[in-house]
C-alpha cells in the first residue's frame, strides 16, 4: 500500500514550485526516491492522470515519486509568458536536492515528451553520477515539436473570417521580433520557444554509466522504433551509455483530450525501475 501523497511546495529564493510526494507506506522498505519532469503546455495536463499510477505502483515497490509543477505551470508561482528553459532547469535541480534528503535519495528522472530533454540536461548539470532516466515518448526534435504546435493555433483560427490567415512562418517572424505568440490560451516567450527550437535529444549526452529506459507506443506489428528514435539510442549507446528500449501498447495519453491510461507502459516502467534496486 502506498502512504496518502503530500502536496507542498519548493521555494526557491521565495518563488514557490508546487509539487506532490508520493512515499511508500511504512509498512514498505524506501530504497530510492524518482523525479518526474513533466511534459510541456496541455501534455502536461493530460499526463497526470499516468503520473499518480505510476507514482502509486512505485510507492508499492519502495519507490518515493516527486511530481513538480515547473515555474508558470499548473499551480506554481509566475505565468506561463514568463516561463524560461533555464528556469526549469533550475526547479528539476530544488527536486533533486529535495529527494536527495529522503530515503534512498534520487535514483533517477522520469521524463515526458518534451521533459525528457530537461530531464536529460539535469542529469549532465549535476555532480552525482549513476542516476537513472527514464524517457516516455520522448521529443526527438525541439524545432519539430514546436511547429506542431504551432499547427494548433492554425487549426483553432481555421474557420475565422475576422483575422488574416497565419503560418508558422508569420509566428516564428513575431517571435523573431521579440514578441511573444500565444497558442491554445498559452502565452510563449520568445526566449522559451528558441530553447525549445534548439532542443535536439541527440545532442543532449547524459553523463556516462547513466542507466536510460527509453519507453516509445508501438506504432505496427513489429517492435521497431521509428528511424529517428533509434538514431538518437545509437548516438547515445555510441557514448557507452547504457539504453534499455522498449515499446509498449496502449493510446496515446499525452494527445488524447479524454483522460486515457496504458496499463503496460507502467508496468514496463515499474518493471525496468525495480531492476535498479540490484545496482545499488
Amino acid at each position: 500500500m502506498s502512504a496518502l501523497p503530500t502536496p507542498f511546495f519548493l521555494d526557491l529564493s521565495g518563488s514557490r514550485r508546487f509539487a506532490v510526494h508520493h512515499a511508500p507506506s511504512g509498512a514498505v522498505d524506501t530504497w530510492g526516491q524518482i523525479l518526474c519532469v513533466p511534459a510541456f503546455n496541455e501534455e502536461m495536463n493530460r499526463c497526470r492522470g499516468m503520473l499518480t499510477l505510476q507514482a502509486r505502483a512505485l510507492a508499492e515497490q519502495g519507490v518515493g515519486t516527486l511530481l513538480v509543477d515547473l515555474h508558470g505551470t499548473g499551480e506554481s508561482d509566475g505565468v506561463h509568458g514568463d516561463a524560461r528553459w533555464e528556469n526549469w532547469r533550475a526547479d528539476i535541480a530544488a527536486g533533486i536536492d529535495w529527494l536527495d534528503g529522503q530515503p534512498g535519495g534520487c535514483i533517477g528522472l522520469l521524463g515526458v515528451r518534451l521533459g525528457v530533454a530537461l530531464a536529460a540536461e539535469a542529469l549532465g548539470n549535476t555532480t552525482a553520477t549513476g542516476r537513472a532516466l527514464i524517457a516516455w515518448q520522448p521529443v526527438i526534435d525541439g524545432k519539430n515539436y514546436l511547429t506542431q504546435f504551432m499547427r494548433m493555433r492554425i487549426a483553432g483560427n481555421m474557420d475565422r473570417t475576422d483575422i488574416p490567415k497565419e503560418t508558422t512562418a508569420d509566428m516564428r517572424a513575431t517571435l523573431a521580433a521579440g514578441r511573444s505568440i500565444e497558442i491554445a490560451g498559452y502565452e510563449i516567450h520568445p526566449a522559451l520557444t528558441s530553447a525549445i527550437e534548439g532542443s535536439r535529444l541527440s545532442r543532449i549526452v547524459p553523463p556516462p554509466a547513466t542507466p536510460i529506459a527509453w519507453f516509445e507506443k508501438k506504432t505496427g506489428a513489429g517492435d521497431e522504433l521509428p528511424p529517428a528514435s533509434a538514431a538518437t539510442i545509437e548516438q547515445w549507446r555510441s557514448h557507452g551509455l547504457p539504453v534499455t528500449a522498449q515499446v509498449f501498447d496502449g493510446p496515446p495519453f499525452w494527445a488524447v483530450h479524454d483522460r486515457a491510461n496504458a496499463p503496460a507502459l507502467i508496468e514496463q516502467t515499474t518493471a525496468w525501475i525495480g531492476g535498479l534496486r540490484d545496482t545499488r
